[in-house]
């Protein structure tokens, strides 16, 4: 008895602390299994203080896990269930472009109920704002169709979040007119909160404006009522009269029949007014002259359409077709225009010469040319409704992977702008690239073609000639002349001294020499006197200076003769084949070394052999050596890499 009036007790306790009936049932539980197995007894009052105290405390450490406020802090939180995409509107009113095309597509159906759907009637009473949809509806339709227009739908967005970047607030987009006689409203789209998400209807301040706009045009009536025949306007066909349908069609005809007369009448002015000049100019616009006839006229048909009272259906179906036309006609229209003035420009080039500049002419019109036929098709299906998005990015991604695997394209077309714009060499010029020398050919795009004196040709990529260390020939304006006259050791003094004085003044006696040339005595060798002629020549080409070369030098033979001095004798064998070298740039009977570093031009290198130079008799007395055959004196310039200034050089 006693532990069922404790029971009692226990449980009017626990009632007021809240929680499940499971865990009130279980602490009950368990509290008769502690009295069955602790029974208490009137005698034993302390020991049931004690267990009833132990117990209160077991039951407050256990109750605070499972108490709602623990249980919610102590169990971990289940992961967060992803949310489920919003359905989309049945209407397509997520968009403006939506919105747009669904109330065309209602009306066009005759259907104005669902036509209302696309308005915001949230101001309208519901018992009427069914009756009073359809009547806006039908109002608005007609105001469109006379006179009003909806923007082209490439300008009109296609996000749910509008245009962000026109000037109005964020859920407000503007997407045509409406007009009456003096007084002209904007169509002014506004989203709204629906049960799919955000929707775009057209603004109660458009519907606002709609009665009082129909009101003023009602007894109008338009061209097309007063001249097309009632069947063709009681007929319909695709949700517009048929006569609205023919009036397009004969109106895009006269439109494109008045713009072909209006190019022919401006070329025929421009062909009187500058006769045979300006032929250029006027190739360019005869270049242009059909894909501007076609642009004009679908620019034509779009101002004037609105104007005649055509259906609005009629006239945003016939749209779409109209849109496609004037892009192709004006990807048409930038394809003429770059071929034709890229050709005028390309003429010029060569006119002038600069064949290497023409060809990156070329180059630039074809790459500009496939920019507009893929700028063209992209704006072509857009006008069609389709979303280029993804077609824009995967030009982006094959224009990646095509200039990964066009590098080596890449950089050689880099190269050649870089020799184009620098002009190192010129189409025509004799010149050595790297260890090949030769006449440049052709500088194209990728590469240079050089025709070397063998008659072999060179093609090297112009990464590669980009690279490599140029020395032009054919831009020298003075060539240098380097004569060595090695006299015997035993010529007297006093004659070395007479004649080197009148060498200087042999020399300075020829204007063709720039300044006066430089005659000096370079000391005193093992068996040779050498002397030194330092000067250079004016000459227009390599062969010019080839002709002043061979004229001064027998000259200076004849000065030698004359003053019967005798050239030293060769010291190698090597020395009787240079004795008389005209720089021919090679000595392939030899392989001896050129005494000369320039080469020649463009013209055909120098045949000049060598040979003997001694002049005039042999001296009494002298040995075989010494004779008439003997080579004594060298000619030339010098080889690659000496220095002009530097008084010592020698062959």
């Amino acid at each position: 008895m006693a532990a069922s009036a404790a029971f009692r007790q226990f449980i009017a306790r626990i009632r007021p602390l809240g929680g499940s009936m499971d865990q009130k049932a279980a602490l009950a539980v368990l509290y008769g299994m502690i009295c069955r197995c602790f029974p208490i007894r009137p005698s034993a009052d302390l020991c049931r203080r004690a267990a009833t105290a132990a117990l209160l405390l077991f039951i407050l450490l256990l109750w605070a896990p499972f108490s709602p406020a623990s249980a919610q802090s102590l169990t971990p939180e289940a992961p967060a269930a992803e949310e489920a995409p919003a359905p989309a509107d049945p209407y397509g009113r997520g968009t403006p472009e939506g919105t747009v095309g669904g109330f065309v597509a209602a009306i066009a159906a005759a259907d104005h109920a669902r036509a209302s759907l696309y308005l915001n009637l949230e101001n309208i009473p519901k018992a009427r704002r069914e009756a009073r949809g359809k009547e806006l509806a039908e109002q608005l339709q007609s105001l469109l169709d006379r006179g009003g227009t909806f923007l082209p739908r490439t300008a009109i967005s296609g996000k749910p979040e509008g245009h962000l970047d026109d000037g109005l607030e964020p859920l407000i987009e503007r997407v045509g007119t409406i007009r009456s006689d003096d007084e002209k409203v904007d169509i002014l789209l506004e989203s709204v909160p629906s049960e799919t998400g955000p929707i775009w209807l057209i603004s109660r301040e458009t519907l606002k404006s709609v009665p009082s706009l129909y009101t003023k045009g009602e007894e109008q009536t338009t061209t097309l009522e007063r001249v097309m025949p009632k069947p063709f306007l009681e007929e319909t066909a695709f949700g517009a009269p048929i006569g609205h349908w023919l009036a397009l069609i004969a109106l895009a005809v006269v439109c494109y029949f008045a713009s072909w007369l209006l190019i022919a009448l401006i070329l025929r002015i421009d062909t009187w007014w500058y006769r045979f000049r300006h032929r250029e100019a006027r190739s360019v616009f005869a270049a242009i002259a059909q894909p501007l006839r076609l642009w004009l006229a679908a620019i034509a048909v779009t101002v004037i359409a609105p104007r005649l009272g055509l259906s609005i259906v009629a006239r945003e179906l016939f749209a779409r077709a109209v849109e496609v036309v004037a892009w192709f006609a004006l990807a048409w229209l930038a394809w003429r225009v770059i071929d034709a003035v890229g050709g005028v420009i390309i003429r010029r080039l060569q006119g002038h010469g600069s064949g290497q500049f023409a060809q990156l002419a070329t180059f630039l019109r074809r790459l500009v040319k496939g920019l507009v036929i893929i700028i063209g098709i992209l704006a072509i299906f857009d006008t069609l409704g389709y979303d280029m998005t993804a077609g824009i990015a995967a030009l982006g991604v094959g224009g990646l992977a095509l200039a990964l695997g066009a590098q080596k394209l890449i950089e050689n077309l880099v190269a050649s702008v870089t020799i184009l714009a620098d002009q190192p060499v010129r189409v025509g010029e004799f010149c050595t690239i790297g260890t090949t020398t030769g006449t440049v050919e052709e500088l194209g795009i990728r590469s240079t073609r050089i025709r070397t004196l063998d008659q072999t040709l060179v093609v090297i990529p112009n990464s590669e000639f980009a690279s490599k260390p140029i020395e032009n020939y054919s831009r020298r304006g003075q060539f240098w002349f380097h004569p060595m006259l090695n006299l015997h050791q035993t010529t007297p003094p006093d004659q070395l001294a007479d004649f080197m004085e009148r060498l200087r003044a042999l020399l300075a006696e020829d204007d063709r020499f720039i300044g006066p040339p430089r005659v000096r005595l370079l000391g005193v060798g093992d068996d040779r006197l050498p002397i030194e002629v330092f000067a250079y020549v004016r000459a227009a080409d390599f062969d010019g200076f080839l002709l002043v070369q061979e004229e001064v030098t027998l000259r200076m033979l004849a000065l030698v003769a004359e003053m019967e001095l005798t050239l030293a004798p060769p010291t190698k064998a090597t020395t009787a084949a240079t004795s008389v070298f005209l720089a021919s740039g090679s000595l392939p009977q030899t392989g001896i070394a050129p005494l000369d570093a320039a080469q020649p031009g463009p013209a055909q290198p120098s045949t000049a052999q060598p040979g003997p130079a001694q002049a005039g008799p042999a001296q009494p007395g002298a040995s075989p050596q010494q004779g008439a055959a003997q080579p004594g004196l060298q000619t030339g310039t010098p080889q690659p890499g000496t220095t002009p200034n530097a008084p010592g050089n020698q062959s």
